[in-house]
């Protein structure tokens, strides 16, 4: 999936060098959260997205949207995990229309870190709707807003107050969201990848890069870091020379615009490292379960309720499913558990997890259960 976007970068050269500076007090525009569309879904989470936000190393934010001064609004129904990492969203709102918040959105998914909902046990996965609120801004501060923010919140009698102007600089860009890769760390570069001041706690990062028609990725700054201060910016930015977009998907993405890519990184503390099970895989259209279980042999489940079987695999090299043998046993008999084992050779995973971590040289449980269509011709 792509869309031509314009990514906003927010620290201006100008911006950088009065970051240097000392600075008594300093007053910066405030968010002011605009209420959603009446027509909106409720929302678990809503996050803004500001075309000026100066916390944000990169916005993504829709081209033609940002010039004409226009706001979004944004509901995307996803899966959240245990990480808080948001999986398979997909747009169920969006206002106004045809503006391009619905792609900015997606876009965006990969710097999502939100807390997950609490089961009894601790956190679990769940369905939640993550609302993005997109709010336009000129590209220079208004000395306005930011003088009547100081004069009803500070007292200005003896202190010196600096307002300065940060404009923002925008390029056009192709994002790729939900890239294939032709190569991706594995578990051992990951867990070498742990920084020193991590201090044991787990991190989650998104490195920003530039992607040349071979593939490879280049220029790459940590657009996302939490928590803050640990080294996992920098971390992901190191680990990102190891990844390689697919020929497919450069083939596939737009000439003109630099192509550019999030990429995002889960650091578990050193400790955990040793668990290589993969329990959010992304599987290569046409090559997923979903696809290949409807190429079972007609007849092979017994009855209509079968919970089908369970394969175990490795993950060998470009993502494909090796040494597959049964875990648990099918009640169908042995024909089914033969079938299910040559139907889990054959899929294959995109080499970076829905957890933001590898998977390749990991081990994948693979349920094979009877196709949906062949349930139901059975009852």
């Amino acid at each position: 999936m792509r869309a031509a976007l314009l990514a906003v970068v927010c620290a201006s050269a100008a911006g950088a060098a009065l970051a240097q500076t000392a600075r008594p007090h300093e007053v910066a525009p405030l968010t002011v959260m605009p209420p959603p569309p009446k027509d909106a879904p409720p929302a678990d989470v809503t996050i803004p997205i500001r075309g000026d936000q100066e916390a944000q190393g990169v916005v993504v934010f829709p081209e033609t949207a940002l010039k004409d001064g226009v706001s979004g609004y944004v509901t995307l129904g996803c899966r959240v995990d245990v990480h808080g990492l948001a999986e398979r969203c997909r747009v169920v709102y969006e206002s106004p229309r045809g503006r391009g918040f619905g792609k900015a959105a997606l876009a965006l998914r990969p710097t999502f870190k939100l807390t997950p909902r609490a089961g009894p046990d601790g956190p679990v996965d769940a369905p939640m709707n993550v609302a993005l609120a997109f709010i336009a801004r000129p590209p220079d501060n208004s000395l306005q807003e930011v003088n009547s923010a100081a004069m009803g919140s500070m007292e200005t009698t003896g202190r010196t107050i600096y307002v300065h102007n940060n404009p923002m600089i925008g390029r056009a860009m192709t994002m790729l969201t939900e890239p294939a890769w032709a190569a991706a760390p594995g578990f051992d570069d990951w867990a070498k990848a742990y920084p020193p001041e991590g201090g044991g706690v787990e991190g989650y990062a998104v490195a920003h890069c530039k992607v040349d028609r071979q593939g490879e990725l280049s220029r790459c700054a940590a657009a996302e870091e939490l928590p803050a201060g640990h080294g996992f910016g920098r971390a992901a930015v190191g680990l990102a020379a190891h990844f390689r977009a697919s020929p497919e998907a450069m083939a596939a993405a737009p000439h003109g615009a630099p192509v550019e890519v999030d990429v995002p990184v889960r650091f578990v503390p050193p400790g955990q490292a040793s668990d290589r099970t993969v329990r959010a895989p992304l599987w290569i259209a046409g090559s997923d379960p979903a696809t290949l279980i409807r190429e079972l042999p007609p007849g092979l489940a017994k009855r209509a309720d079968s919970p089908g079987a369970v394969v175990q695999c490795k993950v060998g090299q470009g993502g494909a499913v090796a040494g597959c043998a049964i875990e648990y046993t099918s009640p169908d008999g042995i024909d089914y558990d033969e079938a299910a084992v040559k139907l889990a050779s054959r899929l294959r995973i995109n080499l970076w997890s829905a957890e933001a971590s590898p998977v390749l040289g990991g081990v994948i449980h693979i349920p094979v259960k009877p196709a949906p269509a062949e349930r139901q011709a059975e009852r």
